[in-house]
């Protein structure tokens, strides 16, 4: 009989993962009235490094949205941190992992935890920027100078939040693998 997908270990793991990305984004650095630097992103990007496509975007997008729920100024929109937070920890995994099956042969390479950590943040900045772009000059109305100048700043943070995520997701990868592979919680053995 397959094994199921959705294991009692891998459930867990989705929460505890979930739970990491949410309290990773309370660690910020307020920049402006427009933005922050947090490290949600990079928790968002290992979670798609250690486990895989599935896990790590749902946890990424589960996790990320919960922390808008504790914000009035971000519950409206939290269903779009949903879909730009999956992205990051989806993409991570799916080109860390090699694809959307989770293969026993897995082979997770520096470059390809780079690539992917990399990927998955840029993907969320220019999700993003679409999304910020689209709310303040079509919906809000403001005037094209005003949101250009928002735009700049919310580009530098999310660029300073993109590095630092790319950089402690691969780091984090590297160290807690081997632990995470005897303990037999990688997504081939669960």
């Amino acid at each position: 009989m397959a094994k199921k997908y959705w294991s009692v270990q891998r459930l867990a793991v989705f929460g505890v993962m979930s739970a990491l990305v949410f309290t990773s984004s309370w660690m910020q650095i307020p920049i402006g009235d427009v933005s922050r630097v947090h490290l949600g992103n990079g928790f968002c990007a290992l979670t798609g490094l250690l486990f895989g496509p599935w896990v790590g975007g749902l946890a990424s997008g589960v996790g990320s949205m919960l922390f808008d729920f504790t914000n009035p100024m971000y519950i409206a929109e939290s269903w779009i941190t949903f879909l730009t937070k999956f992205a990051i920890g989806f993409l991570a995994g799916l080109i860390s992992w090699g694809g959307l099956k989770q293969k026993a042969a897995a082979v997770h390479t520096m470059g390809r935890d780079i690539a992917g950590a990399v990927v998955g943040v840029l993907a969320y900045v220019a999700l993003y920027m679409g999304k910020s772009f689209i709310v303040m000059y079509c919906i809000e109305r403001q005037t094209l100078g005003a949101v250009q100048v928002q735009m700049l700043t919310k580009l530098a943070s999310s660029m300073v939040n993109a590095v630092a995520g790319a950089i402690v997701a691969v780091l984090l990868a590297k160290a807690l693998r081997p632990a995470l592979h005897r303990a037999g919680l990688f997504a081939r053995e669960m």
